[in-house]
């Protein structure tokens, strides 16, 4: 391939929108969750303006005519990068409000909601050191005596699923099934960026790409209206 060069073209400049109002926005979710999501935003809106303006050339003397926008992995690099955030929004405040329900009233809460941020495990507490047998038809099972419980604790943040909070945010009406798909699919493409599952993207030529993006974008816009809905219906609010 040719050697090209690469510019903003045309030349124009970019107004950063401040970060208060992104966060203002997103006022609904607890100050610390907003201002990180804020920061994400503000640099997501700067990396489509320099995604949309910047163009390649041939090295030599180049004129108006001769920039193209960029293509091929150079671009999907940028497209990629916009899912994984967008996707990584959307889970942070899909979290920050789930987490508030089972805050308030964890025994109150919806079971679907529960299992995101509780590990149910059965247990057994042997009541004699003494083996017991029992005789099945054609088979004897020998063994001790025990108590089955089941047993809840809480599971730290990192354990906390992106599936299993989507799946709760329908359960409890955030939003309805066709929206819960609309989300998923966005944790799938978010996924597939890594490494060994990108490869596999690409060996069914499925590239990264401007509606990916924009899918990306009006899902997060989305998901922030049906969260700020819910939560300003909620006591805890």
């Amino acid at each position: 391939m040719a050697e090209r060069i690469i510019g903003i073209h045309p030349e124009k400049r970019y107004n950063f929108r401040s970060n208060a109002s992104y966060r203002q926005t997103w006022a609904f979710l607890p100050t610390q969750r907003a201002k990180a999501i804020a920061e994400q935003l503000t640099y997501l809106d700067f990396h489509e303006w320099l995604m949309e303006n910047l163009r390649h050339a041939s090295p030599i003397d180049p004129d108006e005519h001769d920039w193209s926008s960029l293509v091929f992995s150079v671009a999907e690099g940028f497209y990629k990068t916009d899912v994984l955030l967008y996707a990584s929004i959307c889970e942070a405040a899909l979290f920050s409000v789930l987490h508030s329900v089972f805050a308030y009233d964890a025994d109150s809460a919806h079971q679907v909601v529960r299992d995101c941020f509780r590990r149910v495990e059965d247990r057994f507490h042997k009541i004699t050191a003494h083996s017991a047998s029992l005789s099945l038809p054609g088979n004897v099972v020998t063994g001790n005596l025990c108590v089955r419980f089941t047993h809840e604790s809480t599971i730290s943040d990192s354990e906390v699923k992106f599936a299993s909070l989507i799946r709760a945010g329908e359960a409890i009406g955030i939003y309805d099934a066709a929206f819960r798909r609309r989300v998923d699919t966005l944790r799938e493409d978010r996924n597939t960026i890594h490494l060994a599952k990108q490869i596999e993207r690409q060996n069914q030529r499925r590239a990264f790409d401007a509606p990916d993006r924009a899918r990306a974008k009006k899902t997060t816009e989305d998901l922030r209206l049906a969260l700020q809905h819910y939560v300003e219906q909620q006591p805890w609010a």
